[in-house]
């Protein structure tokens, strides 16, 4: 019995074959999206690229390493809630950009060149300031200019991005597409955040913190640079309704016109305000108050990894049977409870936090997935810049409604302290118990919402 055992498990190694497998894998990967000498499928390849650029970029000079780099300035709690604000204001002005692109029939230059004059403000001049010879506040001004400047040229450049993309993904390879997106970007970003949370804690050791955020921008600029040349290399089609008789009424006469897009819009500003009240004073209470490393805040992202490679094929059969209206209303109804597991870590309950984080990854699949197609759900076709511009410039404002919220709270509370079973609590905890509570009127809105629109896409 045990040499017939043995001679099938002898049996079946011999006819695995590493090739093979790495082929199965491919083939999988590829399924729905990709058609082997298809233009608009090489188009999509080129695009996976850049979404996986842009994220790792996103991340190796913003989260918790952003919030490091405030620390560095010696930033206070009204200085940080400053910047979501400025942020999210700036970034409503997405409502003016098709003023400048439905003038023009071919955009791809203007955008690529615009995208890397942010890049170089956002990465390598907000990275030198630390360095400037002014005084503290003067840095901090300078921090604001850059990053005001940043989304402003955000702001014009966004909808536009997002609609000249979108010409490479019909609506019979969204959902394989945004797939891989979310199942293979957040595997990428949380390797790319670990590696840079071990080079800032080696430079912190040595009490040289901002050379190893400053490490991550020069990796970050080279990033920077592939990523605009493979803009270059992203086809472009005719845009339909784009002429010079576009008129500024039409920003907001167009949107309000579609009823249903409406309903679509009020999703997103929903999850949006509720979303963006914690702002990064979490993140700085873990670093300052609980005292946790930089490589553990990326080592716990990495439980991300596993988590969205094996479930976003789960929730995407849950999309396909819902939709993204109540796929997303589902997912949101159990990720808030992740926030109030939040508000039990302290510095003697540390531990508590990967568990949280954990709660959070997985219906965070579900969220993310959702996003990757709401925006589109009943947008018209005609004059698409205009109602991709109106739905970012409504989600910022939930967005900044949120931020405003959440600054407002933390220095309305700043005293407030007290113990519960001896464990110590105070406003970064109350926040984030805040947004459960809210984020619970929120599921209850887009619930009815997903009852009026069909949000198959």
């Amino acid at each position: 019995m045990k040499l017939g055992r043995l001679n099938v498990n002898l049996q079946e190694l011999k006819g695995f074959s590493l090739k093979r497998t790495a082929r199965i894998i491919k083939d999988g990967m590829l399924e729905g999206w990709y058609l082997k000498g298809d233009p608009a499928s090489e188009d999509r390849k080129r695009l996976i690229m850049c979404n996986y650029t842009s994220n790792v970029i996103a991340n190796l000079i913003g989260g918790t390493f952003w919030t490091g780099l405030l620390i560095v300035l010696n930033a206070d709690d009204s200085f940080i809630g400053t910047m979501s604000m400025i942020s999210t204001a700036a970034n409503m002005l997405q409502c003016l950009s098709p003023l400048l692109l439905e003038r023009f029939p071919k955009r791809r230059t203007l955008l690529s060149i615009l995208r890397a004059v942010l890049y170089f403000i956002n990465v390598l001049m907000i990275g030198l300031i630390p360095l400037f010879p002014v005084a503290r506040q003067t840095k901090l001004y300078f921090t604001g200019i850059g990053v005001l400047l940043v989304n402003i040229i955000n702001a014009f450049i966004a909808p536009g991005l997002s609609i000249w993309h979108v010409q490479s993904l019909p609506h019979k390879v969204r959902r394989s597409y945004f797939s891989l997106i979310t199942m293979t970007v957040g595997a990428v970003v949380a390797i790319c955040n670990l590696l840079g949370g071990w080079v800032v804690d080696a430079f912190t050791a040595h009490d040289m913190q901002y050379y190893g955020l400053l490490t991550l921008r020069i990796v970050a600029a080279v990033l920077c640079g592939f990523e605009i040349w493979m803009y270059f290399h992203i086809r472009e089609y005719p845009y339909e309704g784009s002429d010079a008789g576009f008129k500024v009424k039409d920003l907001v006469t167009k949107p309000f016109k579609e009823k249903t897009y409406l309903l679509t819009v009020c999703v997103t500003f929903l999850w949006n305000f509720t979303a963006n009240i914690p702002g990064s004073y979490y993140s700085v209470y873990l670093l300052r108050d609980v005292g946790m490393s930089y490589s553990m805040l990326t080592l716990i992202s990495m439980i991300n990894v596993p988590i969205v490679l094996f479930l976003t094929p789960i929730w995407r059969k849950v999309l396909t049977k819902f939709g993204w209206f109540r796929t997303l209303y589902t997912s949101m109804t159990v990720y808030l409870v992740h926030y109030l597991v939040l508000a039990l870590v302290t510095k003697q309950t540390s531990w508590i936090y990967p568990f949280s984080q954990l709660l959070g990854f997985i219906f965070a699949v579900g969220i993310n997935l959702s996003f990757t197609g709401i925006p589109y759900v009943n947008m018209p076709e005609k004059n698409q810049t205009v109602f991709i511009g109106f739905y970012s410039t409504v989600a910022n404002f939930a967005a900044l409604l949120g931020v405003t919220l959440g600054k407002y709270f933390i220095l309305s509370t700043e005293e407030i302290h007290f113990e519960i079973l001896g464990l110590a609590f105070g406003n970064k905890q109350l926040i984030v118990v805040l947004t459960a509570c809210l984020m619970c009127f929120a599921v209850f809105g887009i619930h009815l919402i997903s009852k009026r629109v069909k949000s198959d896409c």
